[in-house]
Protein backbone atom coordinates (compact mmCIF):
# COMPACT_ATOMS: atom_id res chain seq x y z
CA UNK A 1 0.00 0.00 0.00
CA UNK A 2 1.39 3.39 -0.97
CA UNK A 3 2.12 5.86 1.81
CA UNK A 4 -0.91 8.01 2.58
CA UNK A 5 -3.27 5.73 0.65
CA UNK A 6 -6.16 4.33 2.67
CA UNK A 7 -7.41 0.78 2.33
CA UNK A 8 -11.00 0.34 1.19
CA UNK A 9 -13.10 0.22 4.39
CA UNK A 10 -16.13 -1.13 2.51
CA UNK A 11 -15.37 -4.84 3.00
CA UNK A 12 -15.01 -4.34 6.77
CA UNK A 13 -18.35 -2.54 6.93
CA UNK A 14 -20.11 -5.06 4.73
CA UNK A 15 -18.61 -7.95 6.68
CA UNK A 16 -19.84 -6.52 9.98
CA UNK A 17 -23.26 -5.86 8.52
CA UNK A 18 -23.52 -9.28 6.86
CA UNK A 19 -22.46 -11.44 9.80
CA UNK A 20 -24.61 -9.62 12.35
CA UNK A 21 -27.60 -9.58 9.99
CA UNK A 22 -27.13 -13.28 9.28
CA UNK A 23 -26.99 -14.30 12.95
CA UNK A 24 -29.99 -12.18 13.98
CA UNK A 25 -32.07 -13.48 11.09
CA UNK A 26 -31.18 -17.10 11.80
CA UNK A 27 -32.91 -16.30 15.10
CA UNK A 28 -35.83 -14.51 13.38
CA UNK A 29 -36.32 -17.45 11.00
CA UNK A 30 -36.56 -19.76 14.02
CA UNK A 31 -33.63 -21.87 12.82
CA UNK A 32 -31.56 -21.30 15.99
CA UNK A 33 -33.64 -19.37 18.53
CA UNK A 34 -30.60 -18.92 20.83
CA UNK A 35 -28.79 -17.08 17.99
CA UNK A 36 -30.13 -13.85 19.49
CA UNK A 37 -27.59 -14.29 22.28
CA UNK A 38 -24.79 -14.26 19.67
CA UNK A 39 -26.35 -11.40 17.70
CA UNK A 40 -26.34 -9.00 20.65
CA UNK A 41 -22.55 -8.86 21.25
CA UNK A 42 -22.01 -8.91 17.48
CA UNK A 43 -24.39 -5.95 17.29
CA UNK A 44 -22.22 -4.04 19.73
CA UNK A 45 -18.84 -4.88 18.26
CA UNK A 46 -18.79 -6.21 14.68
CA UNK A 47 -22.07 -4.96 13.27
CA UNK A 48 -21.80 -1.90 15.48
CA UNK A 49 -18.29 -0.74 16.27
CA UNK A 50 -16.59 -2.19 13.18
CA UNK A 51 -19.18 -0.60 10.87
CA UNK A 52 -18.89 2.68 12.74
CA UNK A 53 -15.12 2.58 12.20
CA UNK A 54 -15.68 1.74 8.52
CA UNK A 55 -17.95 4.79 8.31
CA UNK A 56 -15.25 7.05 9.76
CA UNK A 57 -12.73 5.59 7.31
CA UNK A 58 -15.14 6.14 4.41
CA UNK A 59 -15.25 9.79 5.48
CA UNK A 60 -11.46 9.92 5.10
CA UNK A 61 -11.77 8.57 1.54
CA UNK A 62 -14.40 11.19 0.66
CA UNK A 63 -17.22 8.64 0.30
CA UNK A 64 -20.23 10.40 1.81
CA UNK A 65 -22.60 7.51 1.02
CA UNK A 66 -20.30 4.92 2.63
CA UNK A 67 -19.78 7.17 5.64
CA UNK A 68 -23.52 7.65 6.07
CA UNK A 69 -24.40 3.99 5.50
CA UNK A 70 -21.73 2.36 7.65
CA UNK A 71 -21.82 5.03 10.35
CA UNK A 72 -25.59 4.89 10.58
CA UNK A 73 -26.04 1.12 10.46
CA UNK A 74 -23.13 0.71 12.91
CA UNK A 75 -24.99 3.00 15.30
CA UNK A 76 -28.21 1.05 14.57
CA UNK A 77 -26.65 -2.21 15.72
CA UNK A 78 -25.21 -0.63 18.86
CA UNK A 79 -28.57 0.97 19.67
CA UNK A 80 -30.55 -2.22 18.99
CA UNK A 81 -28.30 -4.39 21.16
CA UNK A 82 -28.30 -1.71 23.87
CA UNK A 83 -32.10 -1.49 23.81
CA UNK A 84 -32.36 -5.22 24.49
CA UNK A 85 -29.57 -5.23 27.08
CA UNK A 86 -31.02 -2.17 28.86
CA UNK A 87 -34.40 -3.90 29.01
CA UNK A 88 -32.84 -7.06 30.44
CA UNK A 89 -31.00 -4.97 33.03
CA UNK A 90 -34.31 -3.25 33.93
CA UNK A 91 -32.95 0.15 32.88
CA UNK A 92 -35.88 0.30 30.44
CA UNK A 93 -39.26 -1.08 31.57
CA UNK A 94 -40.01 -4.44 29.91
CA UNK A 95 -43.38 -3.18 28.66
CA UNK A 96 -41.60 -0.34 26.83
CA UNK A 97 -39.52 -2.71 24.68
CA UNK A 98 -42.30 -3.52 22.18
CA UNK A 99 -43.29 0.08 21.44
CA UNK A 100 -39.63 1.21 21.43
CA UNK A 101 -38.68 -1.55 19.01
CA UNK A 102 -41.67 -0.80 16.78
CA UNK A 103 -40.92 2.91 16.37
CA UNK A 104 -37.23 2.11 15.92
CA UNK A 105 -38.06 -0.27 13.06
CA UNK A 106 -40.32 2.32 11.44
CA UNK A 107 -37.61 4.99 11.66
CA UNK A 108 -34.99 2.68 10.18
CA UNK A 109 -37.39 1.67 7.40
CA UNK A 110 -37.73 5.33 6.42
CA UNK A 111 -33.96 5.85 6.58
CA UNK A 112 -33.31 2.67 4.58
CA UNK A 113 -35.85 3.67 1.92
CA UNK A 114 -34.00 6.96 1.43
CA UNK A 115 -30.66 5.13 1.21
CA UNK A 116 -32.17 2.60 -1.22
CA UNK A 117 -33.42 5.33 -3.56
CA UNK A 118 -29.96 6.92 -3.53
CA UNK A 119 -28.27 3.60 -4.46
CA UNK A 120 -30.04 3.56 -7.82
CA UNK A 121 -27.93 6.58 -8.79
CA UNK A 122 -24.78 4.46 -8.25
CA UNK A 123 -25.61 1.90 -10.94
CA UNK A 124 -23.78 -0.70 -8.80
CA UNK A 125 -25.90 -3.86 -8.94
CA UNK A 126 -24.71 -5.45 -5.71
CA UNK A 127 -25.13 -2.23 -3.72
CA UNK A 128 -28.64 -1.78 -5.13
CA UNK A 129 -29.51 -5.41 -4.29
CA UNK A 130 -28.23 -5.07 -0.71
CA UNK A 131 -30.33 -1.97 -0.07
CA UNK A 132 -33.48 -3.23 -1.81
CA UNK A 133 -33.28 -6.44 0.23
CA UNK A 134 -32.57 -4.49 3.42
CA UNK A 135 -35.54 -2.21 2.78
CA UNK A 136 -37.79 -5.25 2.24
CA UNK A 137 -36.40 -6.76 5.46
CA UNK A 138 -37.25 -3.67 7.51
CA UNK A 139 -40.75 -3.51 5.98
CA UNK A 140 -41.34 -7.18 6.83
CA UNK A 141 -40.02 -6.69 10.36
CA UNK A 142 -42.36 -3.72 10.89
CA UNK A 143 -45.33 -5.71 9.58
CA UNK A 144 -44.38 -8.74 11.68
CA UNK A 145 -43.90 -6.60 14.77
CA UNK A 146 -47.22 -4.77 14.54
CA UNK A 147 -49.33 -7.73 13.42
CA UNK A 148 -47.66 -10.20 15.77
CA UNK A 149 -47.48 -12.63 12.84
CA UNK A 150 -44.92 -15.34 13.51
CA UNK A 151 -45.15 -16.35 9.83
CA UNK A 152 -44.15 -12.87 8.62
CA UNK A 153 -41.31 -12.64 11.14
CA UNK A 154 -40.09 -16.09 10.08
CA UNK A 155 -40.26 -15.08 6.42
CA UNK A 156 -38.40 -11.87 7.31
CA UNK A 157 -35.71 -14.03 8.90
CA UNK A 158 -35.17 -15.95 5.67
CA UNK A 159 -35.20 -12.72 3.67
CA UNK A 160 -32.65 -11.30 6.13
CA UNK A 161 -30.41 -14.31 5.58
CA UNK A 162 -30.56 -13.59 1.85
CA UNK A 163 -29.71 -9.94 2.56
CA UNK A 164 -26.66 -11.06 4.54
CA UNK A 165 -25.50 -13.38 1.75
CA UNK A 166 -25.70 -10.57 -0.81
CA UNK A 167 -23.77 -8.27 1.58
CA UNK A 168 -21.08 -10.95 1.93
CA UNK A 169 -20.91 -11.05 -1.86
CA UNK A 170 -20.39 -7.27 -1.82
CA UNK A 171 -17.61 -7.75 0.73
CA UNK A 172 -16.03 -10.36 -1.56
CA UNK A 173 -16.21 -7.93 -4.50
CA UNK A 174 -14.37 -5.30 -2.48
CA UNK A 175 -11.67 -7.72 -1.35
CA UNK A 176 -11.29 -9.19 -4.84
CA UNK A 177 -10.90 -5.71 -6.34
CA UNK A 178 -7.76 -5.17 -4.25
CA UNK A 179 -6.16 -8.32 -5.61
CA UNK A 180 -7.24 -7.44 -9.16
CA UNK A 181 -5.40 -4.10 -8.79
CA UNK A 182 -2.35 -5.78 -7.23
CA UNK A 183 -2.10 -8.29 -10.09
CA UNK A 184 -1.94 -5.45 -12.66
CA UNK A 185 0.86 -3.60 -10.82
Amino acid sequence: MAEGKLANPGPLGLGGFALTTFILNVHNAGLVPAALEAALPLGLFYGGLAQLIAGFLEMRTGNTFGMTAFGSYGAFWIALASLIYFTRLHLIPADALGPALGITLIGWTIFTTIMTVVTFKSGHGTLIAIFVLLDILFILLVIGHYTGSKAITTFAGYEGILTALVAWYGMWEGLKAQFDVMSTD
